[in-house]
This record gives C-alpha cells, structure tokens and sequence, in this order.
C-alpha cells in the first residue's frame, strides 16, 4: 500500500506555519515514518511568505516536493494558496484560510487586489481543482474565545488526509502548546477535523 506522502504548507510570517510543519512532522515520525522536511522563510520576520516542504512515508529521499505533486496544500493565507498553486495537480487536497494578507513587494507599483472569491473562483473553475476546502478559521478561532488556535483549525482540517491515526495528532499537539491552551488546542484540532471529514 501506498503510505508516502507530500504536504506544502504555505502562508505568511507569523501565522505559525513552521510550527504546524513541526507538529505533522512530529506526528509522522512518532509512528515510525520517515519523515523530511524543508523550510523556507524569505522575509518570515516582516510577514514575507513561508512555506515547508513536508514529506513521510516508508523512505523519504528528499523533502523538495516537484511541482504537481502534493497531496496536500495547508495554506494559512488565500492569496499564498493561489502562490503555490503549481504544486497541486487534480489529486491534491487543498486546505486554505478563506482570507488572506496581501504581501506588497514594491510601493512604487501598487496593484489592485483580486478579491477572496475571485480567487476562489480562480482555483476551482480556472485551474480545476474540486477538493478545494476553504475554511474561516479567524471566526472559528473567535467563536472557541482564542484567536490564537485559528493554526490548530487548518492542521485538524488536513489531519482527515493522512495516514496518521487521530490520538498521535492529540499526543503531539498536547506535548506542543502552552499547558494553559491544551483543552482548547483540542477543541479546535477536533472541530477542524470534523469540517474536513
């Protein structure tokens, strides 16, 4: 059977992507995965774009996913899913925040900004991607009462498409968080779960 899997996580600096390709990461590798992983910051400390390349299975050999190949995109930021959108292929399961940052590389050309259902639009009618899961983590985060487990949201949404079992994501996400949040970590972990499914 088929156990190898590639994940690119992709969103801006700040929104806790390198934590989250921590947590799955760790989740793999605690039942026995081979597990690889790159990350890549850019301008991470001013809110540039960051994304890591995450891959498990029985034997990884690299942790560089080619384009078209993920299985998976968790994307904290909207825009940053349409940036990474090569990797997709008509397979992949796409996780996206349903808003997003606009990251401006120039003052001296400003640009007008395609809005969130354009974009959407863009993703699923233009590029053709029907396993497109767009979730509103900042309302959900709130409606929980801590904006801060909007990251543990989308990690519960894309746990659905892993081979790894549900109490190792608890495990792990328990041994990750600040004590004081672990109740709430959960709640949020299980909710996204639970949207996905």
């Amino acid at each position: 059977m088929e156990t190898n899997q590639s994940i690119l996580i992709c969103g801006i600096g700040g929104q806790g992507v390198v934590l989250s390709g921590k947590i799955i990461s760790l989740s793999a590798f605690y039942e026995n995965y081979d597990v690889k992983t790159s990350e890549v910051h850019g301008m991470s400390q001013r809110g540039g774009s960051v994304s890591t390349h995450l891959r498990y299975g029985n034997k990884i050999f690299t942790p560089l996913i080619p384009l078209h190949t993920a299985d998976i995109i968790l994307s904290f930021d909207l825009y940053e899913t349409l940036r990474y959108i090569d990797y997709a292929s008509e397979k992949t399961k796409i996780i996206t925040a349903s808003i997003g940052k606009y990251i401006r590389r120039s003052s001296a050309n400003p640009v007008s900004l395609p809005s969130f259902k354009s974009i959407i639009d863009k993703i699923t009618i233009d590029f053709n991607f029907k396993d497109l899961i767009t979730v509103d983590i900042g309302k959900i985060a709130q409606e929980l009462g801590n904006i801060k487990v909007a990251n543990t949201i989308l990690i519960g949404a894309s746990s659905q498409f892993t081979y790894i079992q549900e109490q190792t994501w608890l495990n792990i996400l328990k041994e990750n968080v600040p004590a004081n949040t672990i109740d709430i970590n959960e709640k949020a972990f299980l909710l996204g779960r639970k949207i996905s499914a």
